[in-house]
């Protein structure tokens, strides 16, 4: 896709609005709930496999991600081509992510935080996020 804007570009305006203006880690979230939405709609059939539908949904976002399920857990680790990502306090994947989850897999799905406090972890050179799934 061309864009007139880099992707790094559109990231720092978020962290700015983020950091030093009223957006809020909420908006992020829900704004990535309705993208969801629109993405994947409520008539997917709600009934795919957890893993297929991550694999879904990465490709749909067109990024480098690895994921393992266990159970009710699934990780997940974004290629972070960047470097030092400036949205991990407000990233969008885990919320898209579960959402899309949820409804191409008809089991809800929610980013869970990690003992720090925080959704989104560098680690290994990676953003890394955990999603909780919870049966219907």
């Amino acid at each position: 896709m061309n864009a007139c804007v880099t992707t790094r570009f559109l990231a720092d305006i978020l962290r700015v609005l983020y950091q030093k203006l009223t957006l809020t880690a909420g908006q992020v979230a829900l704004a990535s709930r309705i993208l969801a939405r629109e993405a994947f709609g409520e008539a997917t059939g709600g009934r795919r496999p957890a893993e297929e539908s991550i694999s879904l949904v990465i490709k749909y976002l067109g990024v480098s991600a690895d994921f393992s399920v266990d159970e009710d857990l699934v990780e997940v680790a974004v290629d972070s081509p960047e470097g030092t990502c400036p949205l991990r306090d407000v990233c969008p994947l885990p919320f898209f992510l579960s959402e899309s989850i949820s409804l191409l897999s008809g089991l809800r799905c929610f980013p869970m935080r990690r003992e720090n406090g925080r959704i989104v972890e560098k680690i290994d050179g990676k953003c890394s996020f955990r999603l909780r799934i919870y049966e219907e």
